[in-house]
């Protein structure tokens, strides 16, 4: 039988990396992607009892690391939990035609404007699955929902963000 050290130590050389790009792309900073990952597995270390009723480790993993992030975020107020890195992954660029990097901000700022309206389970859900690259059935057990409500979740706020975004361009577009 497995000690508990041993078992982490093989969980941080399986994931270490993998959840430190993760933060990383979360926070845009090595050292508080560092902070946050030791923090990670600070929890997993003390939760390795109940390791056994995890199916799904690496879903667990992020889990951990995700509402790790989310807690630092709301206690250092400085961060927020949508970078602008997420909203230039998003696939919208059939809408857009930038023409210059004033526009590029501007496109940012409107669609953190309005992911910011959506219902936070949608956020989550458009945060994993577009800007993290999660299955959608490994997104669902993230967030604890079923891989079809999760798809629909995912469908209808792209859609959403694409209808909201696209009368604001147009109408950006016609004052300019």
């Amino acid at each position: 039988m497995e000690t508990i050290d041993n078992q982490l130590d093989q969980l941080i050389r399986l994931y270490a990396n993998e959840l430190f790009r993760y933060l990383y792309r979360l926070t845009h900073d090595y050292y508080l992607a560092e902070d946050i990952l030791q923090e990670t597995f600070y929890k997993v270390y003390s939760h390795l009892d109940s390791m056994e009723e995890v199916t799904h480790i690496r879903s667990w993993l992020y889990r951990i690391a995700y509402n790790t992030f989310v807690d630092y975020c709301r206690k250092n107020k400085n961060l927020s939990l949508y970078e602008d890195s997420f909203f230039a992954s998003l696939q919208l660029n059939a809408l857009w035609e930038p023409e210059n990097t004033f526009f590029r901000k501007y496109q940012i700022k409107l669609i953190y404007k309005h992911l910011s309206t959506m219902k936070e389970l949608q956020q989550k859900a458009i945060v994993l699955v577009d800007l993290n690259g999660f299955s959608y059935k490994e997104a669902a057990a993230l967030l604890k929902i079923k891989p079809s409500y999760l798809k629909s979740l995912v469908f209808r706020g792209r859609r959403e963000l694409k209808k909201r975004l696209s009368g604001e361009v147009k109408e950006w577009k016609r004052k300019n």
